[in-house]
């Protein structure tokens, strides 16, 4: 297989959010495609998850890529049949046996054997009858395609199953109304955007206390604040002043001595790291949406910045701010526009937000892209695709640090 392997040389690495009945993210489905862009998407299913999983498991490491989480991966028929499988971590993968396996007896008596030995088995796009339902006795998830099926259509699907120890994951699960519904059906797990996709009706007034939460926010982001300004206005919100101070004096900020004052806090750990952690304890206060938006705004505030950075952008911080922000829509459910006026920002980057221009709105395009699965566009940025691969799995690694302050 090693011979096979190199006319591949490296993939995209990208990952999908899972999340459990609370909307906490449980695990990420992997996702991969080949770096060279024009090409199609790998033909050999064996190649290309041996691809994947040498990229994610062996050389970069399955916790760069999914954290302390699951990490659900397709495992097509060779890798079942050769007990590849046998060489990932049991308690860090879930197994996705791809709709287009065969039941054969020898297909069976692997997922036995996996599944005695404790691993977690998924059955992807699954469609119950008489040739499937054998999966049924090895399987601990079943996944359902849910995109564009009808509340009777799905009880028809997930009939079956009702009373059997599976649970059901709802799959591309697009909108609030999708998630409400497969919940009510007795769906335990749901992969989609649905979170990232609030109902935003126009005209609608930001609620009082979120208005207080961005003027904060947009006097903390104003890059003509001064140091002692930015200080007051972070000591005078009690909340916030205690957050920002519990975090730099946890052991992952590892001073030396315990830090007393805010402004202290920020001569030792720099005032760009301080802006940056209490915007985001802004974001997540009193907010009810998934936790994943405000990984989401991590990981896509880094990666820009990275990017902003590898083509010679002047201010990438700007770019990082962008990212950052970018989430707004989706924790306060109202238009970007409307948002944004109530905070002072710099043009280009209101630009790149609301209407995509600029190089901050190309970058910030490419950014969505990838965390979409949709990298085709990534040529727009004409930069060496492993190159961004890289920056994309930096970004993540950057986020999980900031985890024990937004959990």
């Amino acid at each position: 297989m090693n011979s096979s392997l190199a006319q591949y040389g490296d993939v995209f690495v990208g990952r999908q959010p899972i999340l459990g009945p609370t909307l906490k993210t449980v695990g990420y489905e992997v996702l991969y495609r080949n770096c060279e862009i024009g090409q199609a998407i790998f033909t050999d299913e064996s190649v290309a998850t041996a691809t994947v999983l040498l990229n994610t498991y062996l050389d970069i490491g399955l916790e760069h890529v999914v954290g302390s989480h699951l990490a659900f991966l397709n495992i097509p028929k060779p890798f079942l049949i050769e007990n590849y499988c046998e060489a990932l971590p049991k308690n860090r993968v879930v197994l996705e046996i791809l709709e287009n396996i065969e039941p054969t007896q020898e297909i069976l008596d692997s997922l036995e054997s996996l599944a005695v030995k404790g691993y977690t088995i998924a059955l992807d796009d699954f469609v119950y009858d008489e040739r499937t339902k054998a999966f049924l006795d090895f399987a601990d998830i079943v996944k359902v395609d849910v995109l564009g099926k009808s509340q009777k259509q799905l009880e028809q699907e997930i009939a079956p199953l009702r009373d059997s120890r599976i649970r059901l994951l709802a799959e591309k699960v697009e909108t609030r109304e999708m998630y409400g519904l497969c919940k009510q059906l007795g769906f335990f797990y749901f992969q989609g955007y649905f979170f990232f996709r609030p109902d935003i009706i126009r005209g609608r007034e930001i609620p009082a206390n979120r208005v207080a939460l961005l003027e904060l926010m947009g006097k903390i982001q104003d890059p003509h604040m001064p140091f002692k300004g930015l200080v007051e206005h972070i000591r005078n919100d009690l909340s916030l002043s205690y957050k920002v101070l519990r975090y730099v004096n946890s052991a992952y900020v590892g001073l030396p001595r315990r830090v007393d004052s805010i402004d202290h806090a920020a001569c030792m750990v720099g005032i760009d790291r301080i802006r940056t952690w209490a915007t985001l304890i802004i974001m997540a206060s009193g907010q009810t949406q998934a936790h994943e938006i405000l990984v989401i705004a991590l990981v896509r505030a880094k990666m820009c910045e990275r990017l902003g950075h590898q083509l010679g952008a002047a201010n990438p911080e700007k770019f990082f701010t962008m990212g950052l922000l970018s989430v707004l829509e989706a924790l306060y459910s109202s238009p970007m526009e409307d948002i944004l006026t109530k905070l002072p920002l710099p043009d280009d980057i209101v630009a790149a937000l609301t209407q995509g221009t600029g190089d901050m709105g190309l970058v910030f395009s490419c950014v969505k892209a990838y965390e979409q699965g949709e990298w085709m566009e990534l040529k727009h940025l004409r930069l060496d695709p492993s190159i961004i691969r890289e920056f994309y799995l930096e970004s993540i690694e950057w986020a999980n640090q900031f985890s024990p302050m937004i959990s």
